[in-house]
């Protein structure tokens, strides 16, 4: 059920990438708006759920700010939808549940009758057949009472829609053809104009571009007898981008530079800004660097003289790219570096958005690029880190001490700066492991770089699609995802899990990981098993289960090397401060807390979270063996975590770890314990950050040694990692070095069996990351299936 408010075609999110360029009056935002809603449906459509939840959550954001009641519900109706397609039907009824609240407010009848569908489509999914029925038969009765060929029109046109997002072209064009026939009997030109449009949108999404290009025309004459500059700009847009599809660019070229001519006639500004872009891309695809470069220009001329910083920054991405395709990298690096001081300038502003961060990392992949083009690897590793850590400040809304102070951000930990080469080489020597950091720079390209512990730097270019594999790889995301169902991490519902899979359909992903993360670089990864390695993951990487990947002959990775993560090298140098100041003596372990409410991914109502009776006896068994008691149920609550942390030197919390769901104060993460009070039992990463301020003071200390939480996660199923490094994070930059965790998705007898091995072998090592690998080891004789051991990590220090 997706709805949309603006003419504006799917297609025009995929080819013009900077919308951003757009001047930041309220139009070009509500069309900034409207580009990411289409951008999310085109995504969905084309089986890119993650992508689309990010594209559609900022949608909604913009749309929240315009204070756009209509957009607001469009955006909830397409989250439904995608979370549809996920497979999580609670958080798509949640979704559609709050489209039809709004949709009722607004007096949208279609749109009330779109999420009643949506509604019984998702019970029906979660076999509450009454309460589908009741749902479906509420649409009905709705449907009915529209009844006039207007209101018909819309209802067509939202049904056509929502068949092209499910990839049902046909039925769509079906539809929109009705549409187009009612639009002629009550003699409507803007419905005709419209319904003409769309229709030709689902003719080129159906690969039919010559019908296509038909209808394009029509609309262009329509909007050229009407004297609609605005129409006629968006069908020479169309035409254009129907012509690139059939390889015919010139005649594309050509009519963006018709585009072009009329936005500056009528001195529509934002079009304009579309329209240079979209002829610069088309001249660049062509590789016609000069000419796309001297529109690129233009563009930055105007963005300076509005003072548009986010236009500027991201124009000077898209100079230095054109440039970099050209190999003119002299040209390239200085616009990257000054598209860098853009948003560092941005950043120190007070009530910056978030906005820039994509464009800001892109920045730092092109230069990273830059730097291995003209041969600089080193060069490259760092840039690579100092985004890596720019990424991390910003997601726990940071300061590094070189900021300004004037921004309302907390400061960040001494260790956590940019650091230089000379910097990260030290950090490998003293952490006496071999460090082996990815890049992803796009979804079939990878850089990776191992530093040895003598500080020695190797580095290994990977194109996916090259790579040689005994199962082909399509492309890097894919591969993750299917990876993490394979060990059984779906992070769709608290309770769901992956059904069990034989042994050579869950190795295949498995291997085909191995085959294109590790085989490059297996030859400069130590040869004994008790050496450390640390991986450095990157966005999807850090869901990568590394303990589990087999090669050829079936081996796990855990059997040939003792293995660790972080989220950065930096952040090693932070860890091992850590080391030196924990101070707590006692060990605390909490299990099965009383589960707090909470909404999952948007849901119909505050719902609490499943028990987790497994997780209550593994911390029992946990308890009994670590010769302390276990705080369960009721007793399992934040105010008791928070009173013990100065005491504990071992935390064990058998709960949820909220990866997706939860987001305080713009950090993502938190934990789900008990209830009490007025408190609602949820530990956000904020509320464990802010434990770092205290520590200033020696109020609070969090000077653990160790925290393990072992229950599994909601919401890694999206394989979106600010989750993860959130919380993780928010725990390293409190005070503790070391921490265990499962982006799995329950507790279970394995699990209970895994740690015990953990905590037995971590009294005869004193090593962490050695105890983890023989828990594994040991784990594996009894229970083969990696699903029941490989989704645990360590992150931070071995000692």
């Amino acid at each position: 059920m997706t709805f949309l408010t603006s003419v504006t075609p799917l297609w025009v999110c995929a080819s013009f990438s900077t919308p951003s360029v757009l001047a930041q009056t309220s139009d070009a935002q509500n069309y900034h708006a409207d580009l990411l809603l289409n951008l999310g449906i085109r995504q969905h459509k084309t089986g890119q759920f993650a992508a689309s939840l990010d594209s559609l959550q900022n949608a909604l954001t913009l749309y929240q700010k315009l204070g756009d009641a209509q957009g607001i519900g469009n955006c909830l109706g397409s989250l439904g939808d995608t979370y549809f397609s996920m497979g999580q039907y609670p958080q798509a009824a949640g979704f559609y549940h709050q489209s039809l609240i709004l949709k009722k407010a607004i007096g949208d009848r279609t749109g009330e009758v779109e999420a009643l569908l949506g509604l019984s489509k998702a019970y029906l999914y979660l076999r509450q057949e009454e309460r589908a029925k009741k749902f479906e038969q509420q649409a009905q009765v709705i449907r009915r009472e529209i009844g006039n060929p207007r209101r018909q029109a819309a209802f067509l046109n939202n049904l056509a829609l929502d068949s092209q997002s499910q990839g049902e072209y046909e039925e769509a064009i079906a539809f929109h053809l009705q549409q187009l026939k009612i639009a002629r009997e009550i003699d409507n030109p803007t419905l005709e104009a419209e319904s003409l449009q769309k229709l030709a949108q689902a003719y080129e999404l159906s690969g039919q571009s010559q019908k296509a290009i038909e209808l394009y025309q029509l609309q262009l004459e329509f909007a050229q007898k009407s004297n609609d500059n605005a129409l006629e700009a968006i069908a020479l847009s169309q035409l254009a981008n129907a012509y690139e599809l059939l390889g015919q660019s010139p005649k594309a070229i050509e009519l963006y530079q018709q585009q072009l001519e009329i936005a500056r006639k009528s001195g529509n500004r934002a079009q304009e800004a579309i329209a240079l872009n979209q002829l610069a891309i088309a001249f660049e695809s062509q590789g016609q660097f000069s000419k796309a470069i001297e529109l690129y220009q233009q563009q930055l001329e105007a963005a300076k003289k509005t003072n548009n910083r986010l236009a500027e920054g991201t124009v000077l991405n898209n100079l230095a790219l054109a440039s970099l395709k050209a190999n003119n990298l002299t040209e390239a690096q200085p616009k990257l570096l000054d598209a860098m001081k853009v948003w560092d300038a941005i950043r120190t502003q007070l009530g910056n958005d978030e906005n820039y961060y994509a464009e800001q990392a892109r920045s730092y992949r092109l230069l990273q690029q830059v730097h291995i083009a003209q041969n600089q690897p080193e060069a490259a590793l760092e840039i690579a880190e100092q985004g890596r850590v720019k990424e991390i400040v910003q997601l726990l809304n940071l300061r590094l001490s070189s900021e300004p102070v004037g921004t309302g951000l907390k400061a960040a930990p001494a260790q956590i700066n940019l650091p230089t080469i000379l910097e990260i080489k030290q950090i490998a020597k003293a952490q006496n492991a071999t460090l082996v950091e990815y890049s992803v720079i796009s979804d079939q390209e990878l850089f990776v770089w191992v530093i040895q512990p003598s500080g020695e730097i190797a580095f290994r270019r990977i194109n996916v699609k090259e790579q040689k594999t005994v199962y082909p790889i399509t492309s890097l995301q894919e591969v993750v995802n299917n990876s993490i169902e394979a060990i059984g991490v779906k992070g769709k519902s608290p309770t769901s899990t992956a059904e069990p899979t034989d042994k050579i359909s869950q190795n295949q992903p498995l291997l085909q990981l191995n085959q294109l993360l590790i085989k490059p670089i297996e030859d400069l990864l130590p040869k004994d098993s008790k050496q450390h390695v640390i991986f450095i993951p990157h966005q999807e990487l850090f869901f990568v289960p590394f303990p589990a990947l087999v090669d050829i002959t079936g081996k796990s990775l855990i059997e040939k090397h003792t293995i660790l993560t972080s989220p950065a090298i930096q952040v090693l140098a932070l860890t091992k401060q850590q080391r030196k100041q924990v101070s707590g003596n006692k060990v605390l372990v909490m299990g099965n807390p009383t589960m707090p409410n909470m909404t999952v991914g948007g849901g119909e109502s505050s719902q609490s979270l499943p028990p987790l009776l497994r997780g209550e006896q593994e911390s029992l068994e946990i308890a009994q063996f670590l010769k302390t008691q276990p705080l369960i149920g009721n007793q399992a609550t934040k105010s008791a975590f928070l009173e013990q942390l100065p005491s504990s030197k071992t935390i064990h919390l058998a709960t949820y770890g909220l990866l997706d769901d939860i987001k305080r104060q713009g950090v993502p993460g938190g934990i789900a314990l008990a209830p009490a009070g007025n408190d609602n039992g949820i530990l956000t990463a904020a509320e464990i950050l802010n434990l770092y301020e205290q520590t200033k003071d020696k109020k609070s200390p969090l000077r653990a040694e160790l925290v393990v939480l072992s229950a599994g996660n909601i919401g890694a199923g999206n394989l979106k990692s600010d989750g993860l490094i959130g919380l993780s994070m928010s725990l390293i930059a409190a005070g503790v070095p070391s921490i265990v965790m499962s982006f799995g998705s329950a507790s279970d007898a394995s699990t209970t069996d895994l740690m015990i091995e953990f905590y037995r072998q971590l009294k005869q090592t004193n090593d962490k990351a050695q105890a983890l690998r023989q828990a594994m080891l040991t784990t594996m004789k009894k229970y083969p299936n990696s699903r029941v051991w490989a989704a645990f990590t360590l992150m931070g220090e071995a000692k």
